[in-house]
C-alpha cells in the first residue's frame, strides 16, 4: 500500500531528525503553504521573450563561430611555426600539405573571426 504522505521538510532539533509531511492532495482546502524568504535588498525583474530564453539557454551562435575561430587560428599558427622551424625541402608533399593547411587555417579562422564579431554586434543590440 502506497504511503500518502511524503515528507516535505526536514530540521534537527536536540540531534534528531524531525521531518514534516504533506499528503499528495495538494487540492485540500485551507492547507497551509510554508514559505521560506531571505531578505534582499534590491530585486530587479526583466522581461525576457521565449527567443532570448532559447538563445541563453543554447548558447549564440556566435560563440560556436568563435571557438572555431581559434581552434583554426591555433592550428595555423602551429603549422606556420613547423614550416618556419623545419627543413622540409626534401620532403615536397608534406611541405604542400603543411602549407595548405596554414592557409586554409588563417583563412577560414579569420573569416569566422569576421562573421563572430558582426554576430555579437547584433547580439548586443536586444
Amino acid at each position: 500500500m502506497e504511503n500518502k504522505n511524503q515528507p516535505v521538510e526536514s530540521e534537527v532539533k536536540d540531534g534528531k531528525v524531525i521531518e514534516h509531511f504533506s499528503s499528495n492532495d495538494s487540492n485540500k482546502e485551507g492547507e497551509i503553504i510554508k514559505v521560506k524568504r531571505a531578505r534582499y535588498d534590491s530585486l530587479e525583474l526583466f522581461d525576457v521573450s521565449e527567443n532570448e530564453l532559447t538563445t541563453i539557454e543554447r548558447g549564440s551562435p556566435s560563440s560556436t563561430y568563435l571557438n572555431f575561430a581559434i581552434f583554426l587560428l591555433s592550428i595555423a599558427i602551429s603549422f606556420l611555426t613547423t614550416l618556419l622551424t623545419v627543413d622540409l625541402k626534401e620532403n615536397q608533399t608534406l611541405f604542400t600539405v603543411f602549407t595548405v593547411i596554414c592557409v586554409l587555417g588563417f583563412m577560414v579562422g579569420l573569416i569566422l573571426i569576421g562573421i563572430w564579431y558582426r554576430s555579437k554586434m547584433s547580439l548586443t543590440k536586444f
